[in-house]
């Protein structure tokens, strides 16, 4: 941390008697009361602070009663929110309450064990938890194999860890430190390599255990939690594991790829950060996976093996469903006794966004019953894809996580 006392050595009157109170080192004896209450508190800087502000507001992050928990990593980024959190706990209105939990790999590459007296030393309730992943990931593979991706492993049990570690604390808000080229670099890859609009959301809830993930970071730059790292003299911790830093690096070359671009456009994240706000919702992957389907739905060809009558008649059929473009087919479900309506068909000219968010939203949550129904009926294993689509469950000890995509 950075020490405000540098010069302890005692301070030599001048020739005529008096004293240089340039030289004199700050004593809290001779502090004001707000002196002396900052003493030894690092101030972030006012632009970090600033996009901070709009990104909780706009996303509706922090509320009164909030207990957060901060995934802390040791890295420039996770450090740097930690001090904007204690800024906003001193200057906001509202109160909430903040700890601090480390998932330490226990690799000989990394040991974020320092950052304890450091955490400490701030007053903050710590949650230190050791998981040795490595040797679990020899194992955890197919067949009981190492697995195919030990970076990916990693990250999903480190997630999985600090979901169970809020769900034990109720904690109901994790805060991860996630920044704007994250974002970036997440939205190219995804539709690079999975074909896909989507990237890391700003606030979303997770399925099971009423668990909250908000990045406040969202609107921030990389630079500017560099800088203030580096000018507060922050207990970086770098993690040097070889599954992580290996060559070539996808996201690296991902973020070389947009350097170079803002060359050409300064502009280029202020704009990227503008486009990147719809899909940064929560709802934004269900609503887009829905209208791709609905798409891909219409190209499809009807095989029926019942003869050349019954595939003249699914055509005729189709012809019928398929006359007008701006019509989506909706399948009303009674959530009381399960039984199905007749189909109903709406004009999207005719309902609003409110109406498609509300309709998309009722889909979400049959699949996710779906998904709660398999798994009492023990036709859902922990290994098989999750239906609901969600991000982790809070299984983070167990070796395991249903995880679709940690992207989110």
């Amino acid at each position: 941390m950075a020490q405000l006392v540098e010069n302890e050595s005692p301070i030599e009157p001048q020739n005529n008697g008096t004293l240089d109170l340039q030289k004199i080192p700050i004593d809290c004896k001779t502090m004001s009361n707000k002196q002396r209450k900052n003493k030894g508190k690092i101030k972030p800087p006012p632009k970090l602070m600033r996009y901070m502000t709009q990104a909780m507001i706009q996303w509706d992050m922090l509320k009164d009663g909030d207990r957060l928990l901060l995934g802390l990593s040791g890295g420039k980024d996770s450090l740097s929110l930690l001090h904007c959190l204690l800024e906003f706990q001193r200057k906001l209105p509202i109160k909430f309450e903040l700890e601090v939990c480390t998932i330490d790999p226990m690799t000989p590459s990394f040991d974020p064990s320092p950052l304890i007296p450091y955490v400490e030393a701030l007053g903050l309730k710590y949650h230190y938890i050791k998981d040795n992943i490595v040797t679990r990931a020899n194992s955890s593979g197919k067949d009981g194999k190492v697995v195919s991706s030990l970076c990916a492993f990693c990250a999903r049990m480190k997630r999985g860890n600090l979901y169970r570690c809020a769900n034990d604390n109720n904690c109901n808000k994790l805060v991860l430190a996630q920044h704007l080229d994250d974002c970036a670099e997440s939205f190219l890859m995804s539709m690079m390599h999975n074909g896909f609009v989507r990237t890391m959301k700003a606030n979303y809830q997770i399925n099971a255990g009423g668990i909250s993930v908000i990045r406040p970071f969202v609107y921030c730059r990389e630079s500017l939690m560099t800088d203030f790292a580096k000018a507060a003299n922050l207990p970086v911790i770098n993690e040097n594991c070889p599954a992580c830093f290996e060559e070539p690096k996808e996201r690296a070359r991902i973020k070389r790829l947009l350097s170079r671009e803002e060359t050409l456009y300064p502009n280029i994240y202020d704009n990227l950060r503008r486009a990147l706000i719809p899909i940064m919702h929560d709802d934004s992957t269900a609503i887009l996976r829905c209208y791709t389907e609905e798409a891909i739905a219409k190209s499809r060809k009807v095989q029926n093996r019942k003869g050349e009558k019954n595939n003249r008649k699914h055509r005729r059929e189709n012809d019928n469903k398929n006359e007008g473009n701006s019509e989506i087919c909706v399948e009303r479900s009674d959530t009381i006794t399960g039984t199905h309506d007749s189909k109903q068909v709406f004009s999207l000219a005719d309902v609003s966004d409110d109406d498609i968010v509300k309709e998309l939203a009722r889909r979400r949550a049959e699949r996710y019953k779906l998904a709660g129904a398999m798994k009492k009926a023990g036709k859902y294993k922990k290994d098989d894809i999750d239906p609901t689509g969600q991000v982790c469950t809070l299984d983070g000890s167990g070796g395991t996580i249903t995880c679709r995509d940690l992207m989110e």
